[in-house]
């Protein structure tokens, strides 16, 4: 035989609704008494920066090793500044062209090593059809190293 005790039966409805109350309290508070901040149409106090580059300009700094390349047409100046503490083999460099990503070898004229702690100049020289409009990236090299790309200047 069963015996069935109503009282010993809840009523889910009640436990849901408890459940909710409970739910929408919890998502009200914050733990924070302030406003949460918006923001507004003004203007902020930042700075804007200028961008601009000459074309036929470009700059490489790094880890104390500074190299600028002036280019006009398909001739240039290259200086190079070596604080890396190192010496460093003869430069060479070459650009990947603008238009359409193929290589194009330059040769760096009368290149010689670079002492830690000499400035040298030299003479670049690139094929005809370089000018330094066209010029994508220009990769520097020191003997067989590859130091990666000058930046626009």
């Amino acid at each position: 035989m069963v015996l069935y005790h109503a009282a010993s039966v809840r009523r889910p409805a009640k436990t849901i609704a408890l459940l909710l109350l409970l739910a929408a309290i919890a998502s009200a508070c914050t733990g924070s008494s302030e406003p949460t901040p918006t923001r507004s149409g003004e203007p902020t106090d930042e700075p804007t920066v200028q961008t601009s580059f000459t074309p036929g300009r470009f700059a490489y700094s790094n880890a104390g090793l500074d190299v600028t390349l002036d280019m006009t047409g398909n001739t240039g100046t290259m200086k190079v500044d070596n604080g890396t503490g190192y010496d460093l083999d003869k430069p060479d460099l070459y650009v990947i062209d603008g238009v359409d990503g193929h290589r194009i070898e330059g040769k760096v004229l009368d290149a010689a090593a670079v002492a830690d702690g000499d400035t040298a100049t030299f003479d670049v020289q690139f094929p005809p059809e370089v000018n330094e409009e066209q010029i994508g990236l220009v990769i520097l090299l020191f003997g067989s190293d590859n130091y990666g790309a000058f930046a626009p200047a």
